[in-house]
């Protein structure tokens, strides 16, 4: 009997401290949502008294300048490669990549005793050429003394030339020499193998001035001319350079809708290097003179924007009104105003998207206004 007036009693006290429990949470709940009600309406009596919090920037008259960004590959201003018109084999690579040539210097030397029949034999022209020089100097001497006709010397002569050019065209079949001044930028022969003939064994350039030939997608070649000033950067080194747009193609590539086209730069200290993919900026436009605002102030898009512009009352309180605009040139940070907003005037930056037009507003940072 006791255990179940025990058993009674404990249910009792279960129920007793789950209603406790229940109305305290229902209080509590309540309280926070007036609070909460109590809280927004203070925000709101704020705002209507003292205007709603924005950051603002002041118009101003300045240059403007677009830019577009591109990369692409260094290549010298003149370049040329040293090829074999024979397969023969390479005795000596006399140049190596980074070294300077003047014109004639020797940058490979072939097998001159090398058993090619397209080849004219060194040691043959060499032997002829001699022989031919020492009959000539013969018939001139011959020729003084009266002792033969001035035709015979000029057979003479003649056949001295064919075998000093024969002797010259086989040097030049053996010996593979620089055309033009430049710098060594790649050698792709090694001694001991063969020389592909009419193949590119060494690359040579001038590299005293450099191109960088580029591909531009459609917008940024819609913006592209040739002779716009053009800049290189880099980063790691903090050196720059300034050269200009030299050749744009007349149509892009059909499958890649790509335009294709080249910047020329000075390059005296040689640190565009051939090969190397560099970016690069152009100069696509500017202004001289723009009244010009944040681009963070713009509400809209393509070119179908507003903003809002902060006027002193009567009360001297700030107003927000919603005003159209006309713009031009637009960068990433920058809006050129044509038309809606003068230099001076105040454009909501941050905080315009509470806002609407006539809105009484307080501005916590940015001009100060007229």
């Amino acid at each position: 009997m006791s255990n179940r007036t025990g058993a009674k009693r404990s249910r009792r006290s279960l129920i007793i401290w789950i209603v406790i429990i229940a109305v305290a949470a229902i209080f509590a709940i309540r309280f926070w949502q007036v609070s909460r009600v109590e809280s927004f309406a203070s925000i709101r009596s704020v705002q209507q008294a003292q205007g709603k919090p924005v950051e603002v920037a002041e118009a101003e008259t300045g240059g403007l300048e677009v830019w577009t960004a591109l990369a692409g590959t260094v290549e010298g201003s003149f370049q040329y490669s040293i090829v074999s018109t024979n397969s023969i084999r390479i005795v000596e690579v006399a140049k190596r990549e980074g070294e300077r040539v003047r014109k004639g210097d020797v940058v490979i030397r072939l097998e001159k005793t090398a058993p090619n029949p397209m080849l004219h034999s060194y040691n043959r022209s060499r032997a002829l050429y001699e022989d031919a020089l020492r009959d000539a100097e013969r018939m001139r001497n011959l020729y003084e003394e009266g002792a033969i006709s001035k035709q015979a010397l000029d057979k003479a002569e003649v056949a001295l030339k064919v075998a000093k050019t024969d002797l010259d065209n086989a040097t030049e079949s053996t010996n593979l020499v620089a055309t033009h001044p430049g710098v060594v930028t790649t050698v792709l022969a090694e001694e001991g193998e063969m020389a592909s003939a009419h193949s590119p064994l060494v690359w040579i350039a001038r590299i005293d001035t450099v191109k960088i030939q580029f591909e531009a997608g459609s917008r940024q070649a819609m913006a592209l001319e040739v002779g716009q000033r053009a800049v290189w950067y880099s980063r790691e080194t903090g050196e720059s350079g300034e050269g200009f747009v030299s050749r744009l193609d007349l149509a892009a590539d059909p499958s890649t809708h790509l335009l294709s086209g080249e910047a020329v730069f000075p390059n005296p200290q040689r640190r565009l290097i051939p090969g190397l993919l560099v970016s690069f900026r152009v100069l696509t436009a500017e202004r001289a003179e723009a009244v010009k605002i944040p681009v963070g102030s713009l509400i809209g898009s393509k070119g179908d924007y507003s903003v809002f512009v902060v006027e002193r009352g009567g009360d001297g309180k700030d107003i927000a009104r919603l005003r159209k605009i006309e713009t031009g040139l637009i960068t990433s940070d920058e809006a050129e105003v044509l038309s809606g907003v003068g230099a001076g005037d105040r454009v909501v930056e941050f905080g315009k998207t509470r806002l609407f037009d006539g809105d009484l507003v307080k501005i916590v940072h940015g001009g100060g206004g007229r």
